[in-house]
This record gives structure tokens, C-alpha cells and sequence, in this order.
């Protein structure tokens, strides 16, 4: 799995002292759906990755159970951090609907 560097750079050359320019247009296709979409499509990847491990495993087809394992964790992670997002996102959405206007 290759781990894609963090883009800090959102300051362009031509931007003044404390103005931030965004990366992207909205209407530009980086929309939020689209990346929800890929990061669930990549925890599902690893998903099934770990999947295809385990068989091959129990088939005789995998040497080592060390890599099952380290595919079954990376699956696991992934799981567990898509669901602190979920609750993370549904407890800003409950807050928001608390506040009195």
C-alpha cells in the first residue's frame, strides 16, 4: 500500500500574505462525494485483499501467515477509521442541529 504525501503547499506564489486559495474549484471535480467514494472504494480494496489473503492461505497458496495477517490489520485500521469518521461526521451534524438560530 503506498502512502500518498499530504499536499501543504495551499498557498500559490501570487497569493498575497494570509490569503488562502483553494486547490480546486468547486464545480472542478474535487467535490467532497468524489473523495468519499474513493477512500470508501480503497477501504473496500483492502477488504477484499485481506479476503483473497485468507483464501489463499487456507488453499496452500500463501507461504507465510504473517502477510494474511498484516493484510487482515491494514483492513482493520482502514474499518476502524472510516467508522471514527462516520461517528465524527454524525456527531457535527447533531451539534449543528442543536444550535438555536
Amino acid at each position: 500500500m503506498a502512502i500518498n504525501p499530504i499536499d501543504l503547499n495551499v498557498l500559490s506564489p501570487a497569493a498575497a500574505p494570509g490569503e488562502v486559495r483553494p486547490q480546486a474549484a468547486p464545480g472542478q471535480g474535487g467535490s467532497f462525494w468524489n473523495s468519499l467514494q474513493e477512500a470508501l472504494g480503497r477501504v473496500d480494496s483492502l477488504q477484499q485483499e485481506a479476503s483473497l489473503s485468507a483464501q489463499q492461505l487456507a488453499l496452500g497458496s500463501e507461504d507465510f501467515l504473517h502477510n494474511t495477517m498484516i493484510a487482515y490489520e491494514k483492513a482493520n485500521l482502514a474499518l476502524q477509521l472510516t467508522i471514527e469518521i462516520r461517528n465524527r461526521l454524525v456527531e457535527s451534524y447533531q451539534e449543528i442541529m442543536r444550535m438555536q438560530m
